[in-house]
């Protein structure tokens, strides 16, 4: 496959991961806050804070944790992006 191509495949492919895994992770984090009725808790992947979930009233409101979540992706991309080198080159042999 040309260069052109997989390079950006693969950095859609490790921000689709990223995306799935935040998704799931603030799901979870909802799941947690209702079932603990906290006032604010927060939501982590591999140790940063990327998201927060508010108590107002009965109902939780979230706020992004924007440039954490930008490292995660960035984070996701770069291990899909040598994942994907290390491939290339070993089928290059």
């Amino acid at each position: 496959m040309k260069k052109r191509v997989r390079v950006p495949l693969a950095l859609g492919i490790g921000f689709g991961l990223a995306i799935l895994s935040m998704a799931i992770a603030i799901y979870f984090g909802y799941v947690h806050a209702y079932s603990s009725e906290e006032n604010i808790r927060y939501v982590y992947l591999f140790g940063f804070k990327i998201y927060r979930l508010t108590l107002e009233g009965e109902k939780y409101i979230g706020t992004s944790l924007g440039v954490n979540m930008g490292i995660i992706c960035a984070i996701y991309m770069g291990i899909v992006f040598a994942l994907e080198e290390i491939i290339h080159k070993l089928r290059a042999l």
